[in-house]
Order: C-alpha cells, then sequence, then structure tokens
C-alpha cells in the first residue's frame, strides 16, 4: 500500500466524519406549528417562538409578536439584534424620532443601544428577531401579567 494511498484514504475518512459533525439537521417548520410563549422579560402583549437557539453561543432566531398598538419603552440587549418585519408595522425609535417599517424592511440594533419599538399599524406586529448571542432585555420596567 503506497503512502500517497494511505494519506489520501484518511483524508477522505476525516473529511467525512468532520462533514457530518460539523453540519447540523436542518430544522423546517410551518408557521402554524409555532408555539407562542409569554417572556417575563417583555411587557404583557408580546409573545415569541423560539425557532433555534446555538447551543454553544446561545445566539437565537424568533419570531416575536406585539398585540395592536402594543408598546415597548426604551430598553437595550447585551447582543446585537436584527429585526426583520413579516406582518403588520414596525415604529422604532433610537432617541432621535420614530421611524415606521412595514413588511420586508429590517432594523440592525448594535449591542448595548436603547431603543422603543411599538406595533404602529391598526393590526398586530410580527417580527423574525436574530441575536448575535443570548437573548436579554435591560433597562425596560414594566407591570408584570397578573
Amino acid at each position: 500500500m503506497s503512502k500517497t494511498f494511505v494519506i489520501s484514504l484518511l483524508a477522505v475518512l476525516a473529511s467525512a466524519v468532520g462533514w457530518s459533525a460539523a453540519v447540523p439537521s436542518p430544522i423546517v417548520q410551518d408557521r402554524g406549528e409555532c408555539e407562542w410563549k409569554t417572556s417575563g422579560s417583555m411587557p404583557p402583549g408580546t409573545e415569541y417562538c423560539l425557532l433555534y437557539e446555538d447551543p454553544k453561543t446561545h445566539a437565537v432566531e424568533l419570531l416575536a409578536r406585539f398585540k395592536a398598538r402594543l408598546r415597548v419603552p426604551s430598553h437595550h440587549h447585551t447582543n446585537g439584534e436584527t429585526l426583520v418585519i413579516v406582518r403588520g408595522k414596525l415604529g422604532i425609535d433610537f432617541g432621535s424620532g420614530e421611524r415606521v417599517l412595514g413588511p420586508g424592511s429590517f432594523v440592525r440594533v448594535p449591542a448595548g443601544m436603547p431603543h422603543s419599538t411599538r406595533a404602529a399599524g391598526m393590526g398586530a406586529l410580527e417580527m423574525l428577531v436574530v441575536m448575535t448571542g443570548s437573548y436579554d432585555v435591560l433597562g425596560l420596567e414594566h407591570k408584570k401579567a397578573e
């Protein structure tokens, strides 16, 4: 057996083992299968459906929805946040005036940047939320649901 053959065989085996360990299974879910939950860190009237959480970094991807006209006062997050509007209208304010965005629009919020959000249209708001690390809500004061 030649040295080149052995090295090639080991490379193929290593590649196959590494590939199968590194590629996670796809996640396919119908929107109707979402398990909507409430969060103790957000005001009543907000819900989320966790789509994915990275087991190492705890970065999350989730759907979030706000009931009509719900406002989330100024707050910030430890990690960066990207919002993609799926339904309704998002009003977002970084302290210099509100911007209202519709479906397909997105916002990238740097870590630590204070912002307020609201469902700006007549109906509910639904967004895809992608966090660069674990999800938290800091600086937000609200009454807990009773």
